[in-house]
């Protein structure tokens, strides 16, 4: 099959998120046997099996760039692909057929769980444009339940996916550690958790550490900043730490939830929606509220069993999002397309 796919951003200029998401699945399906075609803003990364048609970039307007891709695909000629599969942005691209749209969460809970208000007003413009996306497309897939909630349009729930055989279980380290992944503020909560684990963890536990890899260093004793790392290093992290930790306000799927999952690693969150779909109400990682996760976080480092036991239940939910499940999942989403 011959696929068009499309996302603001590759690797090469994200570092997270929708920008992996794309890139893995683009090279399973090549893999699989498909061509595929990714339309983006972004150079190819070094390992990408398929092909990058790469837009002007223009980093004056680089905030702008989710609508000028809008604009960019509307403008292209789609007619020798077999699908077209965005995963945003799609709004113009009205009479392209057959589209299927992936909404990776919702503007709606963004704009919730958005501190200014000027992030709240961009999610209550992205909101429409979504909405408006969904009526475009001839068929939606959103990432989890909570996506598909606010989304009604959606029909398919596929899972973000991630890659078992590099994220697998390692060693872990001889000190107590505690890792953390995602922003300093805003809906992740790093700033936050670090004030909790100094005041209400290391009290208890002196040789505990909270490793932060995230954008703004925070400077707290017992707190080790780490900044943004190749995705080898970040790989290791996740192996050898022995809680991960992401308090989230809100997460449409969560997947560092499933990267630590499938590292072995024992997962602890606040009761956000994609946390509470991805690890199922606390089967395969423990919810807390933000009252008690000071106190989950010091019984967890100080039970070895309990941890054994969380990453063992955590490898065995990882193995659902391995890559080649979440890629038979789009395939037969595309054949429906088709002949929608």
């Amino acid at each position: 099959m011959k696929i068009a796919m499309s996302n603001v951003f590759l690797p090469t200029d994200e570092q997270a998120g929708v920008a992996f998401q794309v890139h893995y699945l683009a090279n399973t399906l090549v893999g699989r046997g498909h061509d595929v075609t990714v339309f983006t803003y972004s150079s190819a990364p070094a390992d990408a099996a398929y092909r990058v048609h790469q837009f002007r970039p223009i980093p004056a307007l680089r905030k702008f760039y989710p609508f000028l891709l809008a604009w960019e695909l509307a403008r292209t000629d789609f007619s020798t692909f077999d699908v077209i599969h965005t995963h945003g942005d799609n709004f113009l691209l009205w009479r392209k057929h057959p589209q299927v749209r992936t909404f990776h969460g919702s503007a709606t809970d963004e704009a919730s769980a958005a501190k200014t208000l000027r992030r709240k007003l961009f999610f209550h413009v992205v909101n429409v444009l979504e909405h408006i996306g969904a009526r475009v497309a001839d068929w939606n897939v959103g990432v989890s339940k909570a996506t598909q909630f606010r989304l009604p349009r959606v029909r398919s729930i596929i899972p973000c996916g991630v890659d078992t055989t590099a994220f697998c279980p390692g060693e872990k380290s001889s000190r107590p550690t505690v890792l953390f992944v995602g922003t300093t503020m805003g809906r992740k909560r790093g700033r936050w958790l670090a004030e909790l684990f100094v005041r209400e963890v290391r009290s208890h536990i002196p040789d505990a550490e909270l490793i932060m890899v995230s954008d703004i260093a925070v400077d707290l004793n017992g707190v080790r900043n780490v900044g943004r790392l190749p995705l080898e290093e970040l790989i290791e992290l996740y192996k050898s730490a022995w809680i991960f930790c992401l308090p989230s306000t809100y997460e449409g799927f969560g997947v560092p939830y499933i990267e630590a999952m499938a590292a072995g690693t024992a997962v602890v969150s606040t009761a956000n929606p994609g946390a509470r779909e991805v690890l199922v109400e606390g089967t395969y990682g423990t919810l807390s509220s933000d009252d008690a996760l000071g106190l989950t976080l010091r019984e967890l480092l100080s039970n070895g069993e309990r941890r054994v036991d969380l990453a063992s239940a955590g490898i065995t939910r990882a193995a659902s999002f391995r890559w080649d499940a979440v890629a038979a999942q789009y395939e037969a989403v595309y054949a429906e397309a088709r002949h929608a």
